[in-house]
């Protein structure tokens, strides 16, 4: 195996194994700080050592080990007798990855869901809605800074400073146990944005070897459960357990050969789940029954509006974009607005889209790269090939992983032949 073969494969196996490695490390040090310390330390000594040795049989082991040792090394340094105590090691003993070290099953759903406790706990109202979701993200459930960055549009160097500041305020102000349901509907915004990054994150992930991450899918989706469970009088809460089954139900019809990403009017709809898209829709009339017409309840209905259309064609654009108008007036995003404009596009055109995303009072395509897609896709259509080409080598730069660098390439190839094709065309009529 070439060497830069064994390196990327040591990358994958720590990605894999740093969660359970740590929570390992931080049951043995019982310090979350120096625990992390300890397993970047280990990290680095894997990078440096695999590559040329191997892999490890056992690589948690392995990586506990040398973890373990180099956190002893610095309290004889240190001469530290006791390690310090604070909130955030409250938070991650809660974490079920201690649990798997220890060697217990997981136990519990609605609010006896110890990881739901726990992201209610990170979710405290003296954190931004921002930072506390980062944290969750990150502590919690493992995420890299560049998977956070990209989540949140936005630099690795933000991110970091926002994690900082997070850590900072909730050893302060935190509460580790997490309010009770009923204190605890000031968190629920919070909460619920943290699920939702999450599925995202798995549903269309930064990782180049999985563009698709069940595992994150999946704990995303048993969170939204018990959090339904819990609050299953919340029509919004109600609403994002109905938007997250409805785009699992399509999850398998995602990719295609090659792990090539299917865009959602070429997909094999006879591979969607049916039974889940049923269930979903009777969760969001519940929704619906309980009052009000939240962002959730709205994109819930998007997602169902897709999910009950039998072929592409006969997809109700012009309802769906009326949908994303009632959305944007909610939350005015760029990610709404991007949206917003291809539905328009699909309703009642190209320009339609083409000046809903050129207005840049409203968007800014810096704070949303998508836009860049979506308009060369547009730009596209309406014949301008030039500008199409020029918008979708930015979309390119801005790829979230190897498998949508492949898409937009294969747009731009496509693009070029069409051109090539209107120069012969041209050239023949002077002959």
């Amino acid at each position: 195996m070439a060497l830069e073969d064994v390196t990327e494969a040591s990358s994958r196996t720590l990605r894999r194994a740093y969660p359970c490695v740590l929570a390992r490390t931080f049951a043995f040090t019982r310090n979350l700080p120096e625990a992390e310390d300890a397993v970047q330390d280990a990290v680095i000594q894997a990078l440096a050592t695999w590559p040329t040795r191997g892999i490890p049989d056992s690589p948690e082991a392995w990586l506990f080990t040398v973890a373990s040792r180099k956190h002893r090394d610095r309290l004889r340094k240190s001469k530290w007798e006791e390690p310090r105590q604070d909130v955030l090691e409250s938070l991650a003993q809660r974490s079920p990855w201690v649990c798997i070290a220890a060697g217990h099953p997981e136990q519990g759903s609605g609010w006896s869901d110890e990881l739901l406790r726990l992201v209610f706990a990170c979710c405290h109202p003296a954190l931004e809605p921002g930072e506390s979701a980062a944290l969750c993200l990150s502590t919690v459930l493992g995420l890299s800074i560049l998977e956070l960055s990209a989540a949140f549009v936005t630099e690795a160097r933000s991110m970091e400073q926002r994690l900082t500041r997070a850590r900072r305020r909730l050893r302060e102000r935190g509460d580790p146990e997490g309010a009770p349901p009923h204190r605890s509907h000031d968190r629920l915004d919070a909460v619920t944005r943290v699920l939702h990054l999450l599925y995202n994150e798995g549903y269309w992930s930064t990782d180049d070897a999985a563009p698709i991450r069940s595992d994150l899918c999946h704990v995303a989706l048993r969170l939204a459960g018990s959090l339904a469970e819990t609050y299953s009088d919340d029509p919004e809460v109600l609403a994002l357990l109905a938007l997250l089954i409805l785009h699992e139900s399509r999850r398998e019809a995602r990719l295609g050969d090659h792990g090539r990403p299917v865009p959602l009017p070429e997909q094999d709809r006879s591979r969607w789940d049916t039974d889940a898209i049923a269930r979903a829709i009777a969760i969001l009339s519940t929704a619906h029954a309980l009052g009000g017409r939240g962002p959730l309840q709205i994109e819930a209905a998007i997602a169902a509006m897709h999910s009950r259309a039998p072929t592409a064609e006969s997809t109700d654009w012009p309802e769906i974009a009326n949908l994303y108008e009632s959305l944007e007036a909610l939350r005015p995003t760029p990610a709404v607005r991007v949206n917003r404009a291809f539905a328009l596009a699909r309703a009642h055109g190209a320009q339609q889209g083409l000046n809903l995303l050129d207005d840049r009072r409203i968007i800014d395509a810096t704070e949303y790269p998508y836009v860049h897609l979506v308009r060369g896709t547009l730009l596209a259509e309406l014949g301008r090939t030039e500008e199409a080409r020029a918008s979708l080598l930015l979309a390119l730069g801005e790829a979230r992983n190897a498998a949508e660098s492949t898409q937009i390439e294969e747009q731009l190839a496509r693009l070029a032949e069409t051109t090539s094709t209107a120069i012969s065309n041209v050239d023949e009529s002077r002959c």
